[in-house]
């Protein structure tokens, strides 16, 4: 496997093909403007809609629940539809949504709306992938790596846009118009941009493939389920870590709460940072070698971190914690999608969709043991972390030793 993927990259993708994938890229960006954007106004949105903070923040998961559906059902649409009639109707319905949610007075609407903004964010962020995975670049582990990299760049950006009116004294719900502004200049770029060349073939394909099509050979597909397995480990260790470290650090570290919020900002810097170190490492170091140092990196920082007592070292394990965890869910998903040639779009789906169980899952196991014992809550994130692990090493053995496949079953960029 390695020897075919590096004889495939001998022809070098240029820049110029990146570029076309812009309006791919800046679909993912969407995702956390559309509903993250609104997270330090709840208090406002609270007394508008003369309801509770807690209430209003049910948004959160009403939306993770739209993403998922839409993600899980994206594939049967191109079984009837062209690529970019879907894509061009996620954007024309997710413009109209922000529109009615600028004048929506009603709670229970803005749960709806929520809903199914979150359902055609989730349809686009397939086909986006899709659009990528069968693109003309051939390091596909770089170039989803890059692509999911805008994801944490618009969470960086989403809560200034609030944050920015409420400064100013202006109302939190011109926020919507700055989503569909933007959801606006993303179509824009998809038309004049993925809509012309070979983005125009791919853009304009139906497919129609049966599970029995794309899940062919019995040792690759153990591969892919355990590639789930280890995306669903992953997320619900990196999901508990970010979100419960602010709370620890308060709680048994005696940090204020500004300190707190930097050490949080520092871990979102280097998952940045680690993504993009990761797009310029692969195709010159296997995937699979990548993913288990970061793993590692990872397994030592949060121990580190919970040792620690100085500031300075609390900050720097934070930070490199943030960097093992960069480059994970990426190189995963690029790696788990391009098993096979045939059912891409299935196969991208159901790593997404498991990735949405892990941070479904990650609330529920951080209400529960954050009330038990404050150490053993990030440690749990350990224990996660330590299953992944585990989980890449047996498919990077199993890939090397005991995978003997047909030809025509290997991956292939």
């Amino acid at each position: 496997m390695p020897e075919l993927k590096a004889e495939a990259l001998e022809k070098r993708d240029s820049f110029k093909d990146y570029l076309h994938q812009i309006p791919n890229f800046f679909a993912i960006f969407l995702v956390p403007i559309s509903y993250l954007s609104i997270s330090p106004a709840l208090i406002e949105i609270g007394k508008d809609l003369h309801t509770a903070p807690g209430n209003i923040s049910l948004i959160f998961t009403f939306f993770p629940a739209g993403i998922v559906l839409g993600q899980l059902t994206s594939v049967f649409y191109n079984r009837v539809f062209k690529r970019s009639n879907i894509i061009l109707t996620c954007y024309i319905m997710m413009f109209i949504v922000n529109i009615i949610l600028f004048f929506s007075k009603q709670l229970a609407l803005f749960y709806i709306l929520s809903f199914i903004e979150g359902y055609f964010i989730g349809i686009n962020y397939v086909q986006s992938t899709e659009n990528i995975l069968a693109c003309k670049v051939k390091n596909k582990d770089r170039i989803i790596t890059l692509m999911v990299t805008f994801f944490p760049l618009g969470a960086l950006v989403a809560p200034l846009i609030s944050s920015s009116f409420e400064k100013n004294d202006l109302s939190w719900r011109y926020t919507y118009l700055v989503i569909a502004a933007a959801v606006v200049v993303v179509a824009i770029l998809y038309i004049t941009i993925a809509l012309r060349g070979q983005n125009k073939i791919i853009a304009n394909t139906i497919q129609k493939i049966s599970f029995k099509e794309i899940f062919v050979n019995r040792k690759v597909n153990l591969i892919y389920f355990l590639t789930l397995f280890t995306i669903a480990t992953y997320v619900v260790g990196e999901m508990v870590f970010s979100t419960w470290s602010p709370t620890y650090l308060r709680l048994a570290k005696g940090f204020d709460i500004q300190p707190a919020a930097l050490g949080v900002t520092f871990f979102q810097i280097f998952v940045i940072l680690g993504r993009f170190i990761a797009s310029s490492l692969v195709g010159k170091i296997k995937v699979r070698t990548i993913l288990i140092f970061l793993s590692f990196l990872a397994l030592i920082s949060i121990v580190l971190f919970v040792l620690s007592d100085s500031k300075f070292f609390i900050y720097l394990t934070i930070s490199l914690v943030g960097l093992g965890f960069s480059a994970m869910y990426p190189l995963l998903l690029s790696s788990g999608s391009t098993l096979y040639v045939k059912g891409r779009g299935v196969l991208s789906s159901m790593i997404f969709a498991s990735a949405y169980i892990g941070i479904a899952a990650s609330p529920l196991i951080t209400r529960k043991i954050g009330s038990f014992n404050l150490t053993f809550s990030i440690l749990f994130a350990l224990i996660f972390s330590v299953t992944a692990t585990i989980s890449i090493i047996f498919i990077t053995y199993y890939e090397k030793y005991r995978l003997n496949r047909p030809e025509k079953t290997i991956r292939q960029p």
